[in-house]
This record gives C-alpha cells, structure tokens and sequence, in this order.
C-alpha cells in the first residue's frame, strides 16, 4: 500500500480561521490525505484556541497536531503595535521554528497557510514544496484584496476622504470606499503599509483554497480565474472548496436556546448574534434591547458584553446586567438572551422556527445562513464585513442592510426593528422571489460536495496538483 500524500496545514492566530482550516484537514483526511496542522505556540494559550483544537483532534483520530515553540519575545515597538502587526511580527519570528519541523518530516508534498502568514509562503519556497494559501473568508474579498495594493497606489492621499463615494473592482458589485477593508482607508500608518504588503504577496501562493462555492459566487470567482483582479502578474490557480461549516459533535448536550426554539412557531424568531470575536459598545447593547420591547418579536439574543467589562464584572452572566430593568421580565415569553461564549449557531440557524438572523456578515455566519436557507440583516461592524455586506446585499440579494449606521457610532433600535421589519413583514409577492433565491443558492450549496459538484471538483484538482 502507498503512503498518503502529506499536506502540513498551519494554522492561523484566529479562531473565526482556525475551525474552517480544521474543516479542511477533515476535508482532506475523508480524501486520503495525511495531514499534520501546526499551531503556533502563543495561539496555544487561548482558551478558546486551545479546546478547538482538541475537540478536533478527538473528533479525527488520524489527524496528526504539532505545537510550534513559541517565538522568542517581540521587542518593545512590535508589542506594543496593532494587534495585526503583531501577528505579522511573530509569524516572521516563527518561520525558522516552521522551516526546522518542515524539515523534520519525511515527506510533504504541500504546505497550506492561513490567509494572514503569507511568510510560510516563503518558507515553504525555500524547501521546495507547494506553498498554498487557505483564503477563510469569500471570493469577493479575496478579488478585492488582491487588487487593493495597485488601487491604493493610484489614489494619493487617505481612502477615508473619498467618504461614499462608489468605488469599482472586477467581481464586484460598485459599493462605497467607506466600506473598504478599515486597515487601508487611512494611508501612511504602519497599519497600512503592513496590511498592503500582506495583500501584495498573497499571489506568491501556488493556489488558493477559499471557503467559498462558485454558484454563490460567481462573479467574483469568474475574475479572478480569468486574470481581471491582477492584470499586471499571473494569478495563481483558485480552487474554491466551501462551504466548509462546523458541524455539531454527535452526543453533545443540546444548548438550552434549542428546547426554547422547538416552542416557536415556525419562522418566528429573529437570531440576533455578532460572531465569536464582536461585541458593541455598552451604549449599543442598551439601545439594542428596545428592539424586542418594542416590536414584540421573538428573539434570540446572544448577548456577549466587551470583554473588559466582562473581566471586570466577573464573567459572561455580567451582561445581563447590561440589559433595560425589567428587560428579562417583560420580554420571557418571546425571548431568550445566551450569554455564554459559544451557541450552536449552525443548528439555530437550521431550525425551522429561525425567520432572521441579524449578523455582523462574518464570513462564517454568512457561509451558515446561506447553507441554512436564513434571511440576513446585515449589521457589519469590523474588517471585510463590509465588503461581505455590500455582496450580501447587492449581488447574492439575501439579505438587507440596517440603515444608520457608521463605523462606531451608534445604530438606533427603530433602524434594526426597520431593517427586521423587512424580512418578518415582507409583501407575499417579495417574500415569495426573496424564498426563491435562497433556496437556489441552499440547494447549490447542499450539492457542491457531490461526486461531480464544484467544490468536490475543485478539491480533486488540488489534489492532482501534489502528484
């Protein structure tokens, strides 16, 4: 019998990254692969990082972990630098560790990167084996991130000044500078200048692997296979192989939010949940919780207050304190707020009685919508959610966008109850086509992992490429 072929998948600093990187490992063992994931050693402290990785690795007992030693300590200007410096910092610091245990190993034949630690590519160059890159977010800002480094050289002076006005990339429907990835709209930081060259080395990639599926998206799938998102260099081959979604461990205990939901009526209840990492401002939560009073919706709020509230106040439960008094009270019989750090978001949305979900546009949770059949209110708050917001909207028409908002200010409860009001409230005539288009991208979605389908094909052809 012949050795599998090994792929080394390394894993990133995020967590939101780490669980589709470590769908894509089990991706790759249910195809005959071997595979090892490197975790970087710092990532190893967070709690969060820490169980993931060990749920998986109990899930797939082939799947092969190495811890990579942390680095030696950042010098004073990199620690005290923006948190995505500092990631790039110790990805650097870290190479020479990688490079050692790649060398350690008796046989790889390709190296699969997180999105974010474009030096492995070098790594994996310097010992000859296939360096790829493992894109978790979507096509759409995969094509526009590939692009930003030649836009942001013809336009002189910051991004942020260009305010709303339309801006056009191929793949792309026209939507507003503001929307921009946040890191590049002010130029002349060190933020900026590291958030450029990251994009501008992510095409040194022997392929891309993206979490995404082509029927979702394929516009921008279209440019980048076709050369239009780097006229000036080859782009490298991009295989798209989602949606890859965390799937609840059977035997697991049910979430308390799951006996409430069997009680609703079917699409009834608005999901309210900003991801893993999101919170808002104690200001917004307050303003939040006059939506349900209000409206008399059925909500399920998972409710994670800012993270230095919470240390300070003692824990996740702190939040509900946040909350309007006699919040609890005047909305038990169409409400549940989770405090907790994790809900089975994959299943909630599933369920039969979830009519809405109101999202940050994390790719995640959009990529677990779509595959659910769920309605999106779109609520973008950091990153590339506002790249996903504008596709969501404007070119996947499967979802609406919360009026009155800008980049930290504060959203009014009428402008969220507004944005819900037009999916729970929809004329029979829109909600019928609404029904129509998410259903024809559920159903692409439930086939592209068939013998035949897209991702399956896409999956094949990145394995042909390590023979």
């Amino acid at each position: 019998m012949s050795t599998p072929r090994r792929v080394v998948v390394v894993a990133g600093q995020s967590l939101s990254h780490l669980i589709s990187m470590l769908e894509f490992a089990a991706m790759c063992l249910r195809r005959g692969l071997a595979v090892t994931v490197a975790v970087p050693g710092p990532s190893l402290t967070a709690p969060a990082f820490r169980s993931t990785i060990c749920r998986y690795a109990s899930r797939l007992p082939s799947l092969s972990v190495h811890s990579l030693p942390p680095p030696p300590g950042l010098d004073a200007a990199s620690a005290a630098a923006h948190p995505f410096i500092r990631m790039q910092a110790t990805s650097r610091s870290q190479a020479p560790v990688l490079r050692d245990f790649l060398r350690s190993l008796p046989d790889v034949h390709a190296l699969v990167a997180d999105m974010l630690a474009v030096c492995d590519l070098g790594v994996a160059a310097e010992l000859g084996i296939p360096g790829h890159m493992f894109f978790s977010t979507g096509a759409a800002s995969l094509s526009i991130f590939l692009q930003l480094p030649l836009f942001c050289s013809w336009h002189a002076g910051n991004l942020k000044d260009l305010g709303d006005t339309p801006v056009s990339f191929p793949g792309m429907p026209p939507m507003p500078a503001s929307h921009l990835v946040d890191a590049v709209l002010d130029s002349g930081t060190d933020l900026y200048a590291t958030v450029l060259d990251v994009f501008g080395r992510i095409a040194a990639a022997s392929g891309i692997l993206v979490n995404t599926f082509d029927a979702l998206e394929g516009s921008a799938v279209a440019a980048l296979r076709n050369g239009r998102c780097l006229p000036d260099r080859a782009t490298p081959p991009v295989y798209c192989v989602g949606p890859l979604i965390a799937e609840g461990a059977e035997g697991e205990e049910r979430h308390p939010c799951l006996p409430w939901l069997d009680a609703q009526p079917e699409r009834s209840v608005v999901v309210l949940c900003f991801g893993s990492r999101c919170t808002v401002s104690l200001e917004q939560i307050r303003e939040m919780a006059k939506g349900p009073q209000k409206s008399g919706d059925r909500v399920l709020w998972v409710r994670r207050a800012p993270p230095a509230f919470a240390a300070a106040a003692g824990g996740p439960d702190a939040a509900l304190s946040l909350l309007p008094e006699g919040f609890l009270a005047g909305t038990a019989d169409r409400g549940f707020v989770v405090t907790a750090s994790w809900v089975p978001q994959v299943e909630v949305l599933r369920h039969s009685s979830t009519g809405a979900f109101v999202t940050h546009c994390g790719w995640n949770s959009t990529l677990e919508a779509v595959v659910a059949g769920v309605p999106m209110v779109c609520w973008p708050l950091v990153a590339e959610q506002w790249m996903n917001k504008a596709y969501i909207v404007e070119d996947m028409k499967v979802g609406v966008e919360v009026r009155g908002y800008k980049r930290g200010g504060l959203v009014r409860a009428d402008d969220v109850d507004a944005a819900v009001r037009q999916i729970m409230d929809m004329e029979p005539e829109r909600l019928r086509a609404l029904e129509e288009r998410i259903m024809a991208v559920k159903k692409s979605a439930h086939a592209v992992w068939k013998e035949g389908g897209s991702s399956y094909t896409a999956f094949t052809e990145f394995m042909k490429q390590m023979e």
